[in-house]
């Protein structure tokens, strides 16, 4: 079988301890004709030199300076730059298992699909890794109604753009969203689809790292902000292709339950959270978690009361 160039996106900013680890584990991948373009958004610490270094040990490292502008900025940054049939992103604080690109690719190959997806493991500093064992038998080919419908969860592949890989075919016409915080869930969507089919194996091939300065870990009121604007869009795209997909629906309701209190009152996005909350039937709520059923009762009593009660708790609880 002759190796397609694979291009590896790695956007870099702020994260020289954990970056040669990243680098490292992708120049140790079993499948060797990839490119790796470590793109540096304007970080501000030694990060640009420790690129320059790996870059001048690998031919296949190429590394590239831009002006801050923003995961999805350095992202886009580097599908300009990629020259490979088939992408893959990786975030600068994690890394790889080495036959991460080897079987993403040949499950691709295998299955006659646009986009592959795994597992991953969330890392903390001193967890102990194990070696992991992929089992071909264990695969899942999605079409697309089916793809999209796990992206509402964790249970499979979840939203992340690092545990997949992409014919580059799928970005002709796409980019991330510029500017916006959960860029991921802003497009992984849009990818699946243009799929006929999406195949999924449960072998954790990405090591996810937890970091406090992560987005996640962050929630101002932008935060919440992006996440409405964007579910919100993503709801209106489904509610069209899929009109029958409860989850979108549960999950546009939910999202609103965690954006609300971060709302100004009277902005337009208060109101149309409120008019889509009118439009979901009651008999929604009995698909929630508990904690959103409870979360459900007081804003329909009364949404200042719920303003006041969830101003200043977290969604995570």
């Amino acid at each position: 079988m002759n190796q397609e160039l694979i291009s590896i996106i790695v956007p870099i900013y702020d994260i020289e301890d954990c970056l040669p680890r990243c680098i490292e584990s992708l120049m140790a991948q079993t499948y060797e004709n990839i490119e790796i373009l470590l793109i540096n958004d304007g970080s501000p610490d030694n990060s640009g030199a420790i690129c320059e270094a790996y870059a001048q040990k690998d031919p296949r490292v190429k590394y590239f300076y831009k002006p801050n502008g923003g995961l999805s900025s350095a992202r886009n940054f580097g599908l300009d730059q990629a020259q490979g049939e088939y992408i893959c992103f990786v975030d600068g604080d994690d890394f790889m298992d080495k036959r991460m690109v080897e079987i993403l690719y040949s499950e691709i190959r295998k299955h006659h699909v646009k986009l592959s997806a795994c597992g991953f493991l969330v890392y903390h500093d001193g967890d102990e890794l194990q070696e992991i064992t992929f089992d071909p038998e264990k695969t899942e080919v999605f079409n697309t109604e089916e793809a999209i419908n796990h992206l509402f969860t964790k249970e499979k592949y979840a939203n992340y753009a690092w545990n997949k890989m992409y014919h580059r075919s799928l970005f002709r016409e796409l980019r991330f969203p510029v500017g916006r915080k959960m860029e991921d869930l802003g497009t992984m969507y849009k990818l699946m689809g243009q799929c006929e089919a999406v195949s999924y194996n449960p072998v954790k091939l990405c090591n996810y790292y937890q970091r406090g300065t992560s987005i996640l870990h962050n929630r101002d009121k932008k935060f919440y902000e992006d996440k409405f604007f964007l579910t919100h869009e993503r709801y209106e795209y489904l509610k069209k292709k899929f009109p029958n997909m409860l989850r979108n629906e549960l999950y546009m309701m939910v999202v609103i339950m965690d954006a609300y209190p971060h709302m100004d009152k009277g902005s337009q996005q208060e109101k149309l959270a409120e008019q889509l909350m009118k439009q979901f039937p009651t008999s929604h709520a009995k698909h929630f978690p508990p904690r959103y059923k409870k979360r459900y009762r007081y804003y329909r009593f009364s949404k200042a009361l719920y303003r006041h009660i969830y101003k200043k708790k977290s969604d995570k609880e």
